[in-house]
């Protein structure tokens, strides 16, 4: 492919650092110091990385029918966009703010110090940068990207960017590996000072590391070069329980260091569950009943909420609540406990921001990647080998591990929580019951894809959306999923497939280039991504 020349708005961040250094070099501050370490960079870092995928989460989600807007004809419901401004362009923005040459400055101050476990952390939050980002926006700027030198930079095709993800990932395994190879330490007390993913557990980096590649190649098995061999060797090295799982910290104690969906946040109420997703945890999809058994699924009260009459409900489409102006019957907030509030204001139960359920809390963590995420990579990954009985015993330990994650919801400075709000009984119960193939001959690609869809409600609706374009959509996979009617004008009757770059950077200084690749295009949304072609 070629390569198309533009200009970011970001140059002029880089600019500014290398006049920054210039003048660190000739000026001292006894106030402030003049070197800035790694473990002083990594913090707001991770932060951004949790801010980059939820903020644009909210809109994701209503491509992907995890949610959808309490007002109808939403655009966003509509499989359309809103023009002119940042809306889905956060994770663009981390990927080259956030993460951006501050990863430069990480390396640099590390390398100096010989703390390569701070190099490796370096290079697996870039790669994860470079797969989240691509799966968003498919054509990205890698090459040329923080290159403070230039003052325009080239588009790399997006079969660049992925290879890149998983060559950053693999980079910082080495450099994780050479860091336990030099002190012998699993855990580093240095690396603790600055990382709050994983407090400085170099074993649990090089995991996720293994999750990013499991990933990147799961997400390529539309190509005649898809290895599920390959995925399923990842997700062997990759998470071993949900204490290993990524996401980073939040305190909790005013906005800015709070989650993203808590009570000092407020980002939920304008967001109402999704038909698809009640109907997937009442057992209608999976026992294929027009009758809803609340009692089946034991994650069901603890994602989603009922309204005053005790029944579960969820939009569908753009049609927001048809039952809005019925107090016993409208559709409460996501949040909404099913004890009287929650249903019409703004207030979460109890108005208390660090007793909520499920990651709902002030101080819940922003989550990255799970365990139950990386065995769905490896159940898919062997099922379309044609490895059934491989595949069942993947997908049973993913739904369980599913389970246990709602039950226990990473929250503060804890990986994994400890409030067994569902218990043994009740997840073994569901684990035996029909919503869950027992034997690999009855086990379908709906039945893994579905369930996926299930575990990762709430902290990665960008997984469920792009699951579902790889599959175009295929209602016999996702059998909740209803195409939205009328769909958004701009689409031309087309499905929505990729989330427009960040307006404030592309759409302001590089109309020319995206000129080139569609990107004026009314329609340009609709395209399909390289990663999910043949």
């Amino acid at each position: 492919m070629k390569k198309i020349k533009y200009i970011m708005l970001s140059t002029l961040g880089l600019l500014g650092l290398g006049s920054c250094t210039k003048f660190v070099d000739v000026n001292t501050n006894p106030n402030a110091p003049v070197a800035v370490s790694a473990s002083a960079l990594l913090p707001a870092m991770q932060a951004g990385m949790e801010r980059g995928l939820w903020f644009d989460s909210r809109f994701v989600g209503q491509y992907a029918q995890a949610w959808g807007s309490s007002a109808a004809n939403n655009v966003w419901d509509q499989e359309g966009y809103l023009a002119g401004n940042d809306s889905g362009g956060e994770m663009w923005r981390t990927v080259y703010f956030s993460l951006g040459a501050n990863t430069g400055l990480v390396w640099q101050d590390a390398t100096a110090k010989q703390q390569w476990d701070y190099v490796g952390v370096g290079w697996a939050q870039r790669a994860w940068g470079w797969q989240t980002a691509a799966d968003m926006y498919n054509n990205m700027i890698v090459t040329e990207a923080f290159d403070p030198s230039r003052l325009t930079f080239d588009y790399d095709s997006p079969d660049v960017v992925y290879a890149e993800a998983a060559k950053d990932a693999q980079t910082a395994i080495n450099y994780l590996n050479l860091a336990i190879n030099t002190d012998h330490l699993p855990v580093s007390a240095a690396l603790k000072q600055g990382d709050y993913i994983y407090y400085g557990d170099r074993t649990k980096w090089i995991k996720f590391c293994y999750g990013i590649l499991a990933q990147n190649a799961m997400h390529l098995s539309n190509k005649s070069t898809f290895n599920p061999d390959l995925v399923k060797k990842y997700a062997d090295s990759s998470f071993v329980s949900n204490a290993d799982n990524a996401s980073v910290q939040n305190n909790g104690s005013v906005s800015g260091d709070s989650n993203f969906w808590g009570p000092l946040r407020g980002n939920m109420g304008s967001f109402r569950q999704s038909d698809f997703m009640v109907r997937l945890l009442d057992g209608r999809i999976f026992t294929n009943s027009a009758t809803a058994n609340y009692t089946l699924d034991p994650r069901l009260p603890v994602l989603l909420a009922q309204s005053k009459d005790g029944v579960y409900r969820g939009v569908v489409g753009a049609q927001a609540d048809l039952n809005s102006g019925d107090g016993n019957l409208l559709i409460p907030y996501l949040y909404s406990t099913g004890t009287g509030t929650g249903y019409t204001g703004a207030a979460y139960p109890a108005n208390a921001g660090k007793t909520q359920k499920y990651i709902y809390n002030d101080d819940s963590r922003g989550v990255l990647m799970t365990w139950a995420e990386v065995q769905f990579f490896k159940a898919e990954a062997l099922f379309k080998k044609g490895d059934f009985p491989g595949a069942l015993a993947a997908y049973q330990t993913a739904i369980g591990a599913s389970i246990d994650f709602c039950s226990n919801p990473p929250q503060a400075g804890n990986l994994t929580g400890s409030q067994n709000v569902i218990s043994a009984a009740a997840k073994a119960a569901y684990l035996a019951g029909p919503c869950v193939k027992q034997t690999p001959g009855t086990l379908t690609l709906a039945d893994i894809m579905q369930q996926k869809f299930i575990s990762l409600f709430v902290w990665n609706p960008l997984e469920q959306w792009s699951d579902e374009r790889r599959y175009n959509y295929d209602v016999n996979i996702f059998q909740g999923f209803q195409k939205p009617s009328p769909l958004f004008t701009d689409n031309a009757g087309k499905q929505v497939y990729l989330m427009r770059p960040r307006f404030n950077s592309e759409y302001i200084w590089n109309v020319p280039a995206l000129n080139l690749i569609g990107g004026l295009a009314p329609d340009y949304h609709t395209k399909k991504p390289w990663f999910i072609l043949p």
